[in-house]
């Protein structure tokens, strides 16, 4: 059956940092194995972060720490840590010192910073669309002559209930590529407000987010940069002290702009993906009828009905004919296709605020 279109007024892009990793050499080694940071508000204990022990190095323990940015100041992650959120970095660096100062019973004055999540948030307008928009931009990472290696978490659905072999899609729940040839880093797209279910722990978060789905979808897209990555933006700026300044943001944020835009990674992805479907369903509209064609390519349906639409158009000498044509296919055909439409308009929608950010 056809999607039920749920939407909200506008699209909205929140921007910033999220996860930062540290590691550091030090001379004490703690009893356990991992430490959880932790605070607590009126409601719960949030878990912002942890430390753990990796290996002993020339008599020295190596440490690795994760701290959550956002959940430092708030209960949840769906927003990044932004602009506004660093007139409050002394607030969150001294939050670091004490819990760690607890653990080591001296104060770490200097914590480099060996990889940060840069990333951006984007609520759809129409939240239906937030399953076909992760499946197409997945699809946009493996497609190229060169593709980066994809790991894909998701769901498979069958055409038939009996069939135990045969699956005509991946529903694509995250995905997250290896390093990319600038070795800067690599990349991860998943539905936020599903990884955020996951990771609920009371039933009062729980229900709290399965509402938020229902009327909600939250695309999360990181650009996860490592220690090289980190060195490149930030050059000398990478103690934790100077990657939480406004400055520091700033400089990340340039750079994961231009990475999305400047760098072969993103919309150049995207767009290229766009162009080899209309070639195709070109080529095969020539072959095939139109109840053919749409069966031949209902992976492409079920992203956007309006290629194959804006092909009708081209190939019927009267718009209204093609129209109808669409329409009538759409109807006859719900049964076996989920069509969906407006993905590429959301997809603009999402470039615009990014360009703005």
């Amino acid at each position: 059956m056809p999607r039920k279109k749920k939407q909200t007024n506008t699209a909205s892009l929140d921007c910033g940092i999220d996860g930062v990793n540290i590691k550091f050499l030090s001379e004490f080694e703690t009893e356990q194995e991992t430490y959880y940071f932790q605070r607590s508000n009126s409601n719960r204990i949030i878990k912002y972060g942890f430390l753990k022990k990796l290996s002993l190095k020339n008599g020295l323990v190596e440490y690795a720490i994760f701290i959550n940015l956002p959940q430092t100041l708030r209960d949840s992650n769906t927003l990044p840590y932004n602009f506004v959120d660093c007139t409050k970095y002394m607030r969150v660096y001294q939050m670091l010192t004490e819990q760690l100062n607890t653990i080591f019973d001296f104060n770490i004055a200097e914590l480099k910073v060996t990889g940060i999540e840069c990333s951006f948030s984007y609520t759809l307008r129409d939240n239906t669309l937030l399953q076909p928009m992760l499946n197409y931009i997945c699809r946009a990472f493996i497609s190229k002559n060169t593709p980066l290696h994809v790991y894909v978490k998701g769901t498979q659905s069958r055409r038939y209930k009996k069939s135990k072999i045969y699956c005509d899609c991946i529903n694509v729940q995250s995905f997250r590529t290896s390093r990319s040839s600038d070795c800067l880093g690599s990349y991860k797209c998943y539905n936020k407000l599903l990884e955020e279910l996951e990771h609920a722990t009371d039933e009062k978060e729980h229900n709290e987010l399965e509402q938020r789905i229902s009327n909600e979808g939250i695309l999360r897209f990181e650009w996860v940069l490592n220690e090289r990555g980190v060195n490149r933006v930030l050059g000398k700026d990478t103690v934790l002290w100077s990657v939480l300044s406004a400055d520091s943001i700033n400089k990340l944020m340039k750079a994961y702009k231009f990475q999305l835009f400047a760098t072969d990674q993103f919309y150049d992805r995207l767009n290229r993906l766009g162009k080899d479907f209309r070639y195709v369903l070109k080529k095969d509209m020539k072959l095939y009828s139109p109840k053919e064609l749409v069966l031949a390519h209902k992976d492409i349906c079920e992203l956007d009905y309006t290629f194959v639409k804006d092909i009708f158009e081209l190939s019927y000498p009267n718009k209204r004919t093609a129209q109808k044509t669409a329409s009538r296919l759409k109807m006859e055909l719900q049964d076996r296709i989920t069509f969906s439409e407006g993905l590429i308009e959301e997809l603009r929608s999402l470039k615009q605020l990014l360009l703005s950010m």
